[in-house]
């Protein structure tokens, strides 16, 4: 409960950097989901501001496996940036090229191309391709975490002439 109040502080303090056309948007991203997507579409360049916090457990019920945005301080074979640390807050951009569906198990196959970057606690990013932005934990086997971060994702627009 104390996290809630915490959070809407946290982020009215924060200095925003401002244009004429600047959104900001609050996303949760859950610990034990792939990735989560923010239904931001954004430009190859478009400057992007991060700010996150909350914690998170890389594994439910160990104590010793918990972590703030900028990750635990390992790194392993089984995360989508190898230079970062496990459990760190990351983003993707992709573009989908087709859906498929298995006609033996039904699963869905989303045909994309995509980017990864580094978000961490807080990070001003330069989109690496146009598409939807996604934000997700720096893990591929996310089914034993637990928690979340709150983010606050601000886009600077285009300004007036």
């Amino acid at each position: 409960m104390l996290l809630a109040p915490c959070f809407f502080l946290f982020f009215a303090v924060w200095n925003v950097p401002k244009s004429d056309e600047t959104s900001v948007h609050n996303i949760t991203v859950l610990a034990n989901v792939n990735w989560t997507d923010t239904g931001l579409d954004v430009s190859e360049g478009q400057e992007i501001y991060f700010k996150a916090l909350g914690e998170i457990s890389l594994q439910k019920g160990n104590p010793m496996a918990h972590c703030g945005p900028d990750g635990y301080d390992l790194k392993s074979v089984q995360q989508p940036l190898l230079d970062r640390n496990i459990g760190a807050l990351i983003g993707k951009v992709s573009e989908l090229i087709s859906v498929t569906v298995d006609k033996e198990t039904g699963e869905e196959i989303r045909n994309e191309i995509f980017k990864y970057f580094f978000v961490g606690s807080e990070n001003k990013v330069s989109m690496p391709m146009s598409g939807r932005l996604l934000l997700g934990i720096n893990e591929n086997i996310v089914g034993d975490n637990d928690g979340e971060y709150s983010v606050m994702v601000s886009i600077e627009g285009i300004k007036s002439r």
